[in-house]
């Protein structure tokens, strides 16, 4: 007997109790049989292709262990088909599935595989995309705003009644499509007047799979305003390596001149003395100074009171009052009711409730030289763990979470199941060899090994047909290097073009805008006679962009993209993890960079039938080659020497081989 029965035609599910009651659907009246049941299906009745043995190892893998209620840290290759296999085996389960993602690109992907799955299954899997009212508000007072203006919007539109759409849903609409997406939650909205915000809100309880970017698991207050319970529910965290730094981020907070000097400005709207606003202001403006400082929460505190001359319980106390006042008076005015005030609040809340051995402060200033005091989670754990107690079996998956066993001790999962799985490429579509000639350690950062690192990859660009990635470890080193090579002539300009080893030369864009033109042109020129592309690692185009086929044929890291060591932050995350375990800050360390290698390497690995020729600048690599993943190895890594006039091609490549320039 399974589980549960489900309604073959409309979706509604049934207990076992409630089946023996009465055998036909309440909705829809169809009759329901024990072969409804959820558990009567298997992942092969759901998964679309012949799967290969690395594909049934994981299968296998996720029924064992995340069915089970445990967790699977799981790293496989692009293309290995980690989405479409994780559903498959978890949709037969009955329990619902929340599959949660770093972008809205990557959220789209899932709802386009789950589509697939649909058309290979005996009946219609449902889904729900969650997302902001950046993406769902279709009340043109809101969606113009920013995004926190717009949530305050939002609520004053509600309460008032005049905002034209339906906001509270108390029954699923009727013949929606299966999969809602962000395009189908804004055109069913638009012609049911019902607002795609609340109506993905409502969904979500019905449907068997929500959808979501990562905010909404890892912030508690999104989780409560969106109503999404992780209990009883099945977690699946996709692009893995991601949720440390996330997990931190979303824990973290900043004071700034800008939001106190906003606040002070409402304290003024509302005729209320802003001498405590005044005395932090000055405050940021007397410790912050061109070089960071660290300080221990205690001590920042401490530093805090003595600033306000009032303990910080009594300050929120005396302001949290005013929050209504403000947003009352904003709106009378014809403003947005955003309160500034209420997030100034909220960072000394979290100084006053966290874990203060766990936090950091830090005295700096941001990109524009502003006076910032960052408030900063040192414990990826803090964020990770609540997550895994709540729901009922968790999937953590990328394809670059090597080294594994550090990753799983930096989020706290030491007792998770960890598994790396075999590439589904053939071995031979990828190869790498690592030059050992060379290295960009700052010590030997020379113009010398500059140049001889400039002569090899111009030999090696001549062995790649098409498109070409090379990526530098900061922007400031790549446009030394680039500078250098032009000036040598091993960048040249014809006919008004850029040439670097035989192809067209592309850098990439500083914005977003600027970086889409740059990467458009580059991908036309790569596959119509060849191109480069040179960029920065943890770059605009070293994750989340793709460059499948003849885009990338060969990538290129020069250098071992470290963290900056004299990073005050850097160094307070080190000692912080060496406080946990000894030796545990320099396997962070260690693994930061090659987790930002490593991604820069999946670039070019979209598929299957995909391949690609990998080429490392700088001996480290060789040394360190255990923490390259798995799937990036191909055949073996080779090593080389570039040292005198010849390159070789890859089939000439052997251990020790000696290339001479």
């Amino acid at each position: 007997m399974p589980a549960s029965i489900v309604c073959p035609k409309c979706d509604r599910k049934y207990t076992i109790a409630e089946y023996e009651l009465d055998k036909f659907c309440k909705d829809c009246d169809t009759l329901l049989s024990v072969e409804s049941g959820e558990n009567s299906r298997t992942w092969k009745d759901l998964f679309p292709y012949e799967p290969y043995q690395p594909q049934l190892e994981f299968i296998e893998d996720v029924i064992e262990t995340v069915v089970k209620g445990g967790v699977l840290i799981a790293e496989a290759c692009n293309g290995f088909g980690k989405t479409i296999s994780s559903l498959s085996c978890l949709l037969p389960t009955g329990k619902q599935i929340v599959y949660a993602t770093r972008t809205h690109e990557q959220v789209r992907q899932v709802l386009i595989e789950l589509d697939t799955i649909n058309k290979k299954a005996r009946k219609k899997y449902t889904a729900v995309n969650l997302a902001s009212r950046d993406f769902l508000c279709v009340n043109q007072d809101c969606k113009e705003l920013p995004s926190n203006e717009a949530t305050e919007m939002c609520h004053i539109l509600r309460k008032s009644g005049e905002c034209p759409y339906t906001h509270e849903i108390d029954q699923p609409p009727s013949k929606l499509p299966a999969i809602l997406g962000r395009t189908e939650l804004v055109e069913e909205g638009k012609k049911r007047k019902i607002c795609p915000y609340f109506l993905a809100r409502r969904m979500a309880k019905e449907s068997k799979v929500i959808v979501a970017p990562y905010p909404y698991i890892f912030n508690p207050m999104i989780r409560m305003m969106t109503g999404l319970d992780l209990e009883k529910k099945i977690l699946i965290l996709d692009e893995g390596h991601n949720i440390d730094q996330v997990g931190q981020d979303i824990l973290s907070d900043t004071l700034t001149e800008r939001n106190l000097s906003a606040a002070i400005e409402e304290m003024k709207l509302i005729g209320k003395s802003p001498k405590y606003l005044n005395r932090l202001g000055e405050h940021l403006l007397r410790t912050t100074t061109d070089k960071p400082k660290l300080v221990q929460p205690r001590k920042l505190e401490e530093d805090f009171e003595k600033a306000l001359r009032v303990g910080i319980d009594k300050f929120i106390e005396g302001h949290a009052v005013l929050i209504d006042t403000i947003r009352a008076k904003k709106l009378q005015g014809g403003n947005t009711p955003i309160s500034y005030l209420n997030g100034v609040l909220e960072y000394f809340e979290l100084i006053q409730t966290s874990q203060k051995t766990k936090y950091v402060g830090l005295y700096t200033k941001n990109y524009f030289g502003a006076p910032v005091i960052e408030y900063r989670c040192l414990d990826p754990s803090l964020a990770v763990e609540p997550i895994v107690q709540m729901a009922s079996g968790v999937l953590i998956m990328s394809g670059t979470l090597s080294p594994i066993g550090t990753f799983a001790e930096i989020i706290g999962q030491q007792k998770a199941q960890q598994k790396v799985y075999d590439p589904i490429q053939k071995s031979d579509n990828i190869k790498m060899v690592i030059d050992t000639g060379v290295s960009t350690a700052y010590k030997e950062r020379t113009d010398q090994m500059s140049s001889k690192i400039g002569r090899a990859l111009e030999a090696d660009l001549k062995n790649v047909n098409s498109g070409a990635l090379i990526f530098f470890t900061q922007r400031a080193y790549m446009g030394r290097c680039i500078e250098m090579w032009t000036k040598q002539g091993l960048i040249k300009t014809r006919n008004g073009l850029t040439y670097f080893g035989g192809k067209r030369f592309f850098r990439e864009g500083r914005d977003a805008r600027q970086n889409r033109d740059v990467v458009s042109t580059y991908k036309i020129a790569a596959v119509s006679g060849g191109a480069v592309l040179c960029c920065v690692f943890r770059g605009r185009n070293s994750e989340g962009s793709n460059f499948p086929g003849e885009q990338a044929r060969g990538i290129f890291l020069v250098g071992i993209p470290y963290a900056n060591y004299g990073n005050p932050l850097v160094k307070a995350q080190i000692q912080y993890f060496d406080r946990a375990k000894r030796g545990l800050g320099n396997k962070w360390y260690t693994m930061d960079a090659f987790r930002a290698a490593n991604q820069s390497l999946g670039r070019g690995i979209r598929g299957m039938d995909d391949w690609c020729h990998y080429y490392l600048f700088d001996r480290r690599y060789y040394g360190q080659r255990n923490l390259i993943s798995k799937w990036a190895k191909g055949d073996g890594i080779k090593k080389r020497e570039s040292r005198d006039r010849k390159q070789a091609s890859f089939k000439k490549f052997s251990d020790d081989t000696i290339i001479e320039l």
